[in-house]
């Protein structure tokens, strides 16, 4: 069995390339692929210094936050992966600010047993299940067509957003934009096609991350759709495969973040005080990290990954 590790990045080199070695060191054996937008900082193949066969893969940025741009590196480099004929059986999607909080070579055994098809979080877009806090939340963002609003001045746009929770008719939404969106009359939306969402990293078997992007070849018009909602990325992926039919899907991407309290959409940034929770033997994986805020919980988390038996690295 081969992983594939894909890496989606924007940001400092120096902890993309310290992720990189990571994971080429602790796998040797598997393929990591970078996929990077160059307006956050430029990367090349030589701060790229990895065990395992990696490649960097230039994204055109940049990729925006709340917009389909930012699955845009995802379906790229699956597609590469296959005109390229690489050969992976499952696909780990990470950001640059992940990290491993379990030994590769244990969660690697783990997707080798496993029955299941992928690892992701999803939850019915209009159901009472899931994290968000806020009813509307999901139908504000998928159930709404929008529109750039960058010209609106500013007083107009307040004045404008104060009326979302007296109609819903129209949504002035500011955290992903600004951007005003109107109710959508017709929607991709059916019984057969249910909307989910969920997170947007995710471990899928290969075949699972091909469906997806043969979904989006042929069909302009989701695509076209949810190009003007927010947040795609968190929706488009899971409406596709939990509506496929024949998918073993965990309800479970196999990471920790803390989205608890955040306004922006933005996980807190982990440090050494999270050290039990992320090496609980729960996750995978965990974000985000930045070494600008605590640089020491990245080392704490390499010893304890080399001195976790079953580590190929301790083997």
């Amino acid at each position: 069995m081969r992983v594939c590790y894909l890496i989606q990045t924007h940001r400092d080199a120096d902890q993309i390339a310290r992720l990189v070695r990571v994971l080429g060191a602790a796998s040797p054996e598997s393929l990591v692929v970078v996929a990077h937008d160059d307006t956050g900082c430029a990367l090349s193949a030589g701060n790229l210094p990895c065990a395992a066969e990696r490649h960097l893969l230039a994204v055109r940025g940049p990729l925006r936050r709340g917009y389909l741009s930012m699955l845009a590196p995802y379906l790229q480099a699956v597609a590469w992966l296959r005109e390229q004929r690489l050969d992976y059986d499952w696909l780990v999607y990470l950001s640059g600010q992940d990290y491993p909080t379990l030994a590769l070579a244990r969660s690697e055994a783990a997707l080798a047993a496993t029955q299941f098809d992928g690892f992701l979080r999803f939850w019915p877009a209009l159901g009472a299940d899931g994290p968000w806090r806020r009813r509307r939340q999901a139908r504000n963002r998928y159930f709404f067509q929008y529109y750039e609003a960058t010209s609106w001045p500013a007083a107009l746009l307040r004045l404008a957003r104060a009326a979302n929770g007296i109609q819903s008719l129209v949504h002035v939404h500011l955290v992903y934009g600004p951007r005003v969106g109107v109710r959508a009359w017709r929607t991709p939306f059916t019984p057969e096609l249910a909307c989910y969402i969920g997170w947007q990293w995710t471990t899928l078997r290969r075949h699972c991350a091909e469906l997806v992007v043969d979904r989006v070849e042929r069909d302009a018009q989701l695509v076209a759709y949810y190009e003007r909602t927010i947040c795609p990325d968190e929706s488009l992926v899971q409406t596709i495969l939990v509506n496929a039919g024949g998918l073993r899907l965990a309800n479970d991407n196999l990471r920790y973040s803390d989205n608890l309290d955040s306004r922006d959409g933005r996980p807190r940034i982990l440090g050494v005080a999270d050290f039990a929770r992320l090496t609980s033997g729960a996750f995978h994986f965990a974000r985000k990290f930045d070494p600008a805020s605590d640089a020491r919980i990245l080392d704490l988390l390499d010893a304890h990954l080399a001195d976790t038996p079953g580590n190929l690295r301790s083997s």
